[in-house]
């Protein structure tokens, strides 16, 4: 039988199965190709297999080269903690939207017909698509309930506790602990972008990580490109650096689960503060909003709203009243040539705590010609450095640069 012939034969047997749905498809493409398959959806966790192995719940992917677009299938390895494949994939995709990725395990294939491969791959992948979008679709209609209950606890809609209490109890979310607002954006996806799966791969990743912590359904939801976490903290009050910290190894655990996806460096998160009335969650929602805004202008890399003091004050004050604080705080050390670099090195000066020793190194500058110049930065704005007050407005001054780019609209 020609490789044609060979070609309609297995697409005809897959069509058959197509109806009895995902794993009889699964089980059939890998029958007819006789390798093993792993179908997974587009966080990389197994949803569909013909290779039994218990540590193949979910796993990662490393591409031989740079993938190009979904259509096109690449080689790669797929790792978890014991296992170590060679697999040749190719992504499930519906409408520029990708549902999952499909694998051929090639390990044991010494000369592979890749043409052929692609071939079976590319009509076997619509089905798949067929397939996952039936399930998407039930997912999302399941979610609307759940979703309209996110929405009106985030936004400040739902006004009594007790109202609160007993709708989270539905999905089982016990509304009388605390919770705080744990929010993760890519900010650079849109509603119609063509990686808009990789807003569904973070709450996957998330939901992950929120259930090895908790061991239980975890409460997350998705708003355009944020993916929005309820973290449940203990009855006790704890300090706010043990909660903190709580918080910040969840948040770790998902930045290392994303480091070999297309997530990698661009998620930007925020922490909103911790609440004991459910009432007031949509406080913390907004309060992570705001951290993630701060978070990025301040270059911290995981922001908690409740460790932004002064800045606070700042972010939200009027810009012009800003403005003009700004310069009249440094008043005349603004008109100072910038060759001597005197407003550059009371910056580094503020930013180092007013430490002489540590600026002098960050400057490769020795200490007395240090002194002397700042000596000089006293005498232009006529106030003494190591007056608190004089510090104070230093630091506020900074701040203000940082969080409104007063220094780039100078420039």
């Amino acid at each position: 039988m020609d490789k044609e012939s060979i070609i309609y034969s297995y697409l005809r047997e897959l069509l058959e199965s197509f109806g009895q749905g995902l794993d009889a498809l699964t089980y059939t493409l890998s029958k007819l190709l006789k390798l093993p398959i792993i179908v997974a959806n587009p966080a990389y966790e197994t949803i569909s297999t013909t290779l039994l192995h218990p540590d193949l719940d979910a796993f990662q992917v490393e591409y031989d080269e740079e993938r190009e677009n979904n259509k096109k299938p690449y080689f790669c390895t797929i790792k978890t903690d014991t296992l170590q494949l060679r697999g040749f994939g190719r992504a499930i995709a519906s409408t520029d939207r990708v549902l999952g990725y499909i694998f051929l395990i090639i390990d044991k294939v010494e000369d592979p017909d890749l043409d052929f491969y692609e071939t079976i791959l590319e009509s076997a992948e619509s089905l798949y698509a067929n397939c996952l979008k039936n399930q998407l679709e039930l997912k999302q209609e399941k979610n609307k309930s759940k979703d309209a209950f996110f929405y009106d606890l985030l936004y400040g809609n739902l006004k009594r506790n007790e109202d609160i209490i007993n709708r989270g109890e539905v999905w089982g979310w016990d509304f009388r602990r605390p919770y705080a607002v744990l929010l993760l954006t890519v900010p650079d996806v849109e509603l119609f972008s063509p990686d808009r799966h990789l807003i569904d791969v973070l709450q996957k990743i998330a939901e992950r990580v929120l259930i090895g912590k908790y061991l239980k359904n975890p409460a997350t939801t998705v708003n355009r490109n944020e993916v929005i976490a309820l973290v449940p903290l203990e009855l006790e009050r704890k300090k706010q650096s043990e909660q903190k910290q709580e918080i910040t190894t969840l948040i770790r655990g998902t930045l290392n689960q994303i480091v070999n996806t297309e997530l990698n460096n661009r998620i930007a998160c925020g922490v909103g503060q911790t609440y004991y009335e459910p009432i007031n969650l949509f406080r913390s929602y907004q309060e992570a909003k705001i951290a993630i805004d701060m978070g990025g202008l301040l270059g911290v890399e995981i922001p908690f709203f409740s460790d932004m003091g002064l800045e606070r004050v700042l972010y939200k004050h009027d810009v012009q009243d800003l403005k003009e604080y700004h310069d009249q705080v440094l008043g005349e050390l603004l008109k100072n040539e910038p060759e001597e670099g005197l407003l550059e090195i009371l910056k580094i000066f503020t930013i180092n705590q007013f430490d002489v020793n540590k600026t002098a190194q960050d400057l490769f500058m020795h200490r007395n010609t240090l002194r002397t110049r700042l000596s000089k930065i006293e005498t232009i704005l006529d106030r003494p450095l190591d007056d608190m007050n004089t510090r104070l407005d230093l630091t506020a001054v900074l701040k203000i640069e940082q969080l409104h780019r007063l220094d780039q609209e100078s420039e």
